[in-house]
């Protein structure tokens, strides 16, 4: 391992910066790694430390890089990819290992210290100045975060080779409800059983808008690919299934592709032609796209293009976090990686209209993320196992931490009928504003957890941002401690949905609470991340579960119990006028599917972006409208029972006596 070179992040008058490797000339040593960091940091009372999981599959960490609450850095695992510090003199500090064009970094614990590395992989000598890591240093968590990306990016060795989450096009399919053929049929799938699902899914009555026919297709020789076209299990290629397209209906497909041609890599005896000039043998055995840039292109242009051209509508493109360890070893390999990483993007950009990254959990992934807007941000979901469920909930929140800046964060398909948690499931997956695509059998999906998702027209209620851990969260195992793990998400209208969760393993009995300090962080991963105004009547607390409402008032706050593995959806509504507007009622986020037009003392106006059950609070009197009939319900709220599905209703409500 190379010398460790100093380097201080202990200056409180510094608030942010790059650490820079300048004129490096030389040759990397055995393990890849060019230059080599001893970091002091500043006395910190708690750190969250994001590495594998799974420490011998580096760098391949998949969708497996987890947080780690790090009292110290005794035990802690190699090749962090985050870390996140509360200071023991107030303020957070954000240290994010950084990619460039040819090198890559990561955090390792040594001894009693934490390290940085920057390396190649490789074995090829390098000249030049290289960009090793960025930090930030503030008051508020996620700000430090936003702040530390923003400083890469905007650093000249880096070049914006990604961009910020809102800075790019979220896809219009994924607006919409999905399906994926995974985790009901595994890799059996065949042309039969995709025929027979699409056409039990028009027939379920759930606007499902589009299906992902994932791993079980491709034409491979002992998991090496062959050719882009679909195995033999599906006789007529993809026309019979791209034919079931309707407008009304299912009308998007995509295809899981392998970012390595599939798992191990792509056959040297294969049917690409004249594409094999673009190829090169790995240490492996296995080829992989030559080091320049244009093979890259070439391999992908042709991959993502032939999906097109057989009809599909978006990608989604997995395994891409293993691609590094194909090249380890060879001359360039943080090069090889990141021209095929662009050229991925590229090549989804020009023939897509959508790109879920998956096993995307490295450096090069994020850093290279110039187009794409969506990643998954957690281990797999898996059917009926609450112990796989509890650290996938909680990894798929606390990945915003360090990924939600350039990201939405997908949290993987679901089983609506899952026994054990397919409610919880559901509620999560609308919090995360990204996809949402169910894996039941279609003759199988629970029709009270997917309602609830969506409008009638299949489009989603999504928040503003992603939902992300209150920052107390972000620093405990809450599988391991007896405390509830605690998430927020804006919604319109200055509105919040917070949701408390009981992950203890074993389960055990928990106590939380939610307050006006709460609601005060929901924009907290918002960009520019933002403090809200809490206002000055308060806000309302609506349970969504039980209809029930509270008036939670500045210094007070709601406190409830969670027993065994559980959530608790709260809406926070802000109180304006003696009213409050909880929304759709049969929606998790109801106050997502309206806007206030206006709100005075004694009338409130509001457009609902589609009709249905409207709840709205009111301090005094009785409600009254010309097209709609309110009845009360207790405790100041009323709700409308409004017929279903007209688009672009606007109800002017008094209130009287």
């Amino acid at each position: 391992m190379s010398d460790e070179r100093s380097i201080s992040l202990t200056n409180a008058g510094e608030r942010h910066g790059v650490i820079v490797e300048q004129a490096f000339d030389g040759a990397p040593d055995a393990e890849g790694v060019l230059v080599s960091f001893r970091l002091e940091l500043p006395q910190f009372k708690k750190a969250v430390y994001f590495a594998p999981e799974i420490e011998k599959s580096w760098p391949n960490a998949a969708n497996r890089v987890v947080p780690y609450p790090a009292p110290d850095w005794q035990g802690a695992p190699k090749y962090g990819l985050f870390l996140l510090l509360e200071l023991a003199d107030g303020g957070y500090l954000a240290l994010l290992p950084a990619a460039s064009a040819r090198t890559v970094s990561w955090l390792e614990p040594a001894g009693d210290h934490l390290a940085l590395r920057l390396g190649s992989l490789g074995t090829g000598p390098l000249q030049g100045d290289f960009a090793a890591a960025a930090w930030a240093r503030g008051a508020d968590p996620y700000a430090v975060c936003l702040e530390a990306w923003n400083a890469a990016l905007n650093h000249p060795l880096i070049a914006h080779s990604a961009k910020l989450r809102e800075q790019k096009a979220y896809p219009d399919i994924f607006r919409y409800l999905g399906w994926c053929s995974w985790e009901e049929y595994k890799g059996r799938i065949d042309e039969a059983i995709l025929l027979d699902a699409v056409a039990q899914i028009e027939a379920s009555g759930l606007p499902i808008r589009y299906c992902l026919i994932d791993d079980g297709h491709l034409d491979h020789s002992e998991r090496q690919l062959r050719s882009f076209r679909p195995n033999t299990k599906f006789p007529q290629g993809w026309s019979a299934l791209l034919d079931r397209r309707k407008d009304d209906r299912v009308r998007w497909f995509g295809l899981w592709l392998n970012f390595n041609g599939y798992w191990q890599g792509i056959a040297p005896q294969n049917e690409l032609g004249e594409l094999n000039a673009h190829l090169e043998p790995t240490l492996a055995g296995p080829l992989q796209p030559r080091r320049d840039p244009l093979s890259s292109i070439a391999f992908y242009d042709a991959m993502i293009g032939e999906a097109r051209r057989a009809g599909f509508d978006f990608v989604k493109v997995d395994n891409q976090a293993a691609n590094l360890g194909w090249y380890r070893g060879m001359p360039a390999a943080a090069e090889c990686a990141a021209n095929n990483q662009k050229a991925l993007e590229k090549s989804c950009a020009f023939h897509m209209d959508g790109l879920i990254n998956c096993m995307a959990h490295g450096t090069i992934c994020l850093f290279n993320a110039r187009l794409s807007a969506v990643s998954r941000c957690s281990r797999d979901y898996k059917l009926g196992d609450p112990e796989v469920a509890k650290r996938h909930i909680e990894q798929s929140y606390a990945s915003m931490a360090w990924m939600g800046p350039v990201f939405w964060g997908d949290h993987d398909m679901f089983h609506s009928n899952d026994p054990c948690c397919g409610a919880l499931m559901a509620r999560s997956k609308a919090l995360s504003g990204a996809p949402v695509y169910l894996s039941d059998a279609p003759d199988r999906f629970d029709y009270e957890h997917v309602r609830p998702l969506c409008y009638a027209n299949g489009e989603l209620l999504r928040p503003l941002a992603p939902a992300s851990p209150l920052p107390e969260s972000l620093f405990f195992d809450p599988c391991a401690e007896g405390r509830a793990y605690r998430v927020i998400a804006p919604l319109a209208s200055a509105s919040a949905a917070f949701c408390a969760y009981n992950l203890t393993e074993p389960n055990q009995m928990v106590k939380a609470s939610v307050s006006i300090r709460d609601y005060e962080r929901a924009g907290q991963l918002m960009q520019p991340s933002r403090r809200w105004e809490p206002p000055a009547e308060g806000l309302l607390v609506y349970d969504w579960a039980s209809a029930e409402a509270h008036v939670l008032e500045k210094n007070a706050e709601y406190g409830f119990s969670l027993e065994g593995f559980s959530d608790r959806l709260l809406l926070l509504c802000p109180i304006r006028n003696g009213w409050a507007v909880v929304g759709r009622s049969d929606k998790y986020l109801s106050p997502a599917a309206v806007e206030i037009l206006d709100c005075a003392e004694d009338e409130l106006i509001v457009r609902m972006e589609e009709s249905g059950p409207l709840t709205l609070w009111s301090e005094s009197g009785f409600l009254c409208c010309e097209t709609a009939d309110f009845a009360g319900a207790g405790a100041g709220l009323w709700t409308a029972r409004m017929k279903v599905g007209e688009r672009g209703t606007t109800l002017r409500v008094r209130r009287k006596g």
